[in-house]
């Protein structure tokens, strides 16, 4: 699963990870990264993933790399998801159209790093 150990993508997880826990398990609000670092780091998360998905488990190889259309349809059915459908099923969920900004520059990043054919030595 090289896709998966990219150091990026690694970070970003870490990343992730840490702001959870500064959030929700001690309770240490950092405004700005409790508004919008979720939303930013959501894409290259899960572009990762599918990424990792269609070359280890569908056999597309090392090489394989979404294509722009596909980033592009993902960052539209999750803003869609996300900041319409979410909002009007619970009123928990709040519809932030900036975090539709934070997707694309997380879309963006996941293109121009993590969205490129591994070497074959890694």
């Amino acid at each position: 699963m090289a896709t998966l150990r990219q150091p990026l993508f690694i970070l970003l997880c870490l990343l992730f990870v840490v702001h959870q826990l500064l959030q929700k398990g001690w309770h240490i609000a950092l405004p700005w990264a409790d508004n919008y670092l979720d939303p930013l780091l959501c894409m290259p998360i899960l572009l990762t993933l599918l990424l990792a998905e269609r070359r280890h488990c569908w056999g597309r190889g090392r090489h394989y790399c979404l294509t722009y259309k596909e980033i592009a349809l993902s960052v539209i059915a999750l803003s869609i998801i996300f900041e319409v459908v979410f909002p009007h099923l619970n009123a928990r969920f709040t519809a932030d159209w900036a975090d539709v900004g934070a997707y694309v520059a997380g879309a963006v990043l996941f293109a121009w790093q993590l969205n490129r054919p591994l070497p074959d030595k890694l």
